[in-house]
């Protein structure tokens, strides 16, 4: 354990005012888990989902534009899923 710093100690999850900091070069990466997020969507408890929209709500974006729960909500509901081409390739 680190000086000075409390031990994590989880609690229930809850949205916080936060964002996410990264560099332009990792963008990709932010989108590719957004996209994992959408397609396991229904899988997820209604509190989580709940949960994680009032959380997309508050994130700060790289480009200025209004994203109230409502507009996140819509999006997921009206995303299409569509089969890979071609199954990514597995490193190994």
């Amino acid at each position: 354990m680190m000086r000075g710093h409390k031990p994590y100690t989880p609690g229930p999850p809850q949205a916080v005012a936060k964002t996410v900091k990264y560099r332009a070069d990792q963008e990709h990466v932010l989108r590719r888990l957004g996209g994992a997020l959408v397609l396991q969507w229904d899988a997820l408890p209604e509190d989580l989902q709940d949960l994680i929209v009032d959380q997309a709500a508050m994130v700060d974006d790289r480009e200025p534009a209004p994203h109230e729960a409502r507009d996140i909500e819509n999006f997921i509901r009206s995303a299409k899923v569509v089969a890979l081409a071609k199954a990514p390739a597995a490193d190994g």
